[in-house]
């Protein structure tokens, strides 16, 4: 009878620890389990516009969030702020630097007080209504200014395109000539790209110093006696 009870016991002790040691394992099943599906998941972007971004670029797709630089407009220009004037020319004097900046923006008309109009020196970028002898030739509806240019597409003729160098003369074009009078006679001369720079700058130079004699002493101030001022020997 003492075996019959003690074998009840150990079968009742067995079923036991079969019972828990199989809920055990079955509890640590379904927790790897769970474990796997959050080593899986991915983490949500911390905002909807980095999750477009990261679409955008594994896909190839334009990320409509990204704002593109737009095109250059017509008038999005930079103005050229110094040029070198007689480059190349056969003039024993050598090459003249240009500040286009301080012409364009600064009062450097003769009394000092304005600003110098573009058309002073870019004579054709003006309406034909508005020119005057010995000027001819117009290539522009409306007066050339700063704002106008930026505003236009239309590029202004360098000097060279009409005022050629001796001896570089195209087949197609003619030289202009202007008339001076010299000893009481008028004699024609080419209006070559020297002697324009030279009626252009010496002019409005000379009348500079006739208005503003102080202007002598300004360093880089030439009149049109002071050759080796503007000009540089290379």
């Amino acid at each position: 009878m003492k075996n019959l009870a003690k074998l009840v016991v150990v079968s009742v002790f067995a079923a036991s620890a079969l019972i828990v040691f199989l809920g055990s394992f079955e509890s640590s099943r379904t927790g790897s389990s769970a474990l796997a599906q959050v080593a899986v998941k991915p983490t949500p972007p911390t905002n909807a516009n980095a999750a477009a971004n990261t679409a955008a670029n594994t896909s190839g797709a334009a990320n409509a969030n990204v704002v593109k630089p737009a095109a250059p407009a017509a008038g999005d220009k930079t103005m050229t702020k110094e040029f070198v004037l007689s480059k190349d020319s056969l003039s024993e004097y050598g090459d003249s630097p240009f500040n286009h900046e301080n012409h364009a923006f600064k009062n450097y008309s003769p009394d000092g007080k304005s600003v110098v109009g573009c058309v002073e020196c870019h004579h054709t970028d003006q309406p034909k209504s508005a020119l005057k002898l010995p000027l001819v030739t117009s290539e522009r509806t409306v007066t050339l200014t700063f704002d106008s240019w930026k505003a236009s597409t239309q590029k202004v003729s360098e000097c060279r395109a009409c005022h050629f160098q001796d001896g570089n003369v195209p087949e197609d074009k003619t030289m202009p000539t202007v008339t001076y009078t010299e000893g009481g006679k008028a004699t024609p001369k080419d209006l070559n790209n020297e002697l324009a720079y030279h009626i252009n700058c010496n002019t409005c130079h000379d009348n500079a110093f006739k208005l503003r004699p102080e202007l002598k002493s300004k360093p880089g101030f030439a009149t049109g006696k002071d050759c080796m001022t503007c000009h540089k020997k290379n």
